[in-house]
Order: structure tokens, then C-alpha cells, then sequence
């Protein structure tokens, strides 16, 4: 990336964390794919802010690394450091302080529909196929463009 992108999204980053102390909520569109299969590109996310110790294992956490936005699961929370992964990704990120959690993903929109928080045993075994594969992680991008082009043709005759 250029200087300038870098400088945009460190901006970005930081105008985010500002309106999450400060209104204790923000919303975002994910561009990412680390979180496959419980949060694709396009959807829709909020957190709000949270406390260290208000979080357990398993919720997905909005945090700052390195002057991006990431929303992450806590896989473990240690010596009040958050351990953090996506879904699918092979490794943990790096420790998480507490100035870098802007807040807990309390709700996902995809398609204009709420979305399930609660990690199904299905999203489980498919977190870790698409972990283990990048392959099959290419394979569940490109069902999941399909899946979205059909609904939208579905939703486009019914209305």
C-alpha cells in the first residue's frame, strides 16, 4: 500500500476508537475474510464498548493492531491480555492490551438479516477446514458470492 492509503487507514482506525469511547458504539462493513464462515465480507458489524473483564472466550471482539481494525474470537484471556484468531486463521494475533479493545461484536448484519452470534457446530468444522486450506477457504468465498447473487435475484423477483 501507498503512504497515503496507510496514513487514510491509520486515520480511519483511530477516528473509529475515538467514536467508540465516546458513543459507545460503532458500526462497520467488513472487508476481511479471517473470520470465515461466521463473518464474510460485506456484513455488517457492531460493538460496543466493553471492559476487559466483561468479555469471555468465544465473542468476537473489535480491537486496533498496528492501525487497523480487526474483529477477532477470544480464544483466551490472560494476565489481562486478550488472545485473539480468526476463525480462519492457523495462528493467534498477538496479545490484545485493554486501549486496543474498542468493544465486543454484539450483532452481524448480512443481506439486511441479523445474523446468529453463537458459533454452530457447522461454522466450527468449517472454521477449521478453511484454517487448514486455502484452497477450500477460495471455495467458501466463492459458494458464499454465489449464495449472495442467488439470494439477491430471489429478492429482486419477489419484490
Amino acid at each position: 500500500m501507498s503512504g497515503e492509503t496507510d496514513r487514510r487507514i491509520a486515520l480511519g482506525c483511530e477516528l473509529t476508537a475515538d467514536v467508540a469511547r465516546e458513543f459507545g458504539e460503532v458500526r462497520l462493513k467488513v472487508t476481511g475474510c479471517s473470520m470465515i464462515p461466521a463473518v464474510w465480507p460485506g456484513d455488517v458489524i457492531v460493538a460496543q464498548r466493553r471492559e476487559m473483564a466483561e468479555l469471555q472466550t468465544g465473542q468476537i471482539v473489535l480491537c486496533r493492531r498496528g492501525g487497523e481494525l480487526v474483529a477477532h474470537r477470544v480464544i483466551s484471556i490472560l494476565d489481562g491480555c486478550l488472545i485473539t484468531r480468526g476463525d480462519s486463521l492457523p495462528q493467534d494475533d498477538p496479545p490484545t492490551m485493554g486501549p486496543d479493545l474498542l468493544g465486543q461484536v454484539v450483532s452481524i448484519v448480512r443481506n439486511g438479516r441479523s445474523v446468529d452470534l453463537r458459533q454452530s457446530a457447522m461454522q466450527r468444522l468449517g472454521s477449521i477446514v478453511v484454517r487448514r486450506s486455502k484452497f477450500w477457504l477460495r471455495v467458501t468465498l466463492r459458494m458464499g458470492q454465489w449464495l449472495e447473487r442467488a439470494l439477491s435475484r430471489e429478492v429482486s423477483w419477489e419484490t
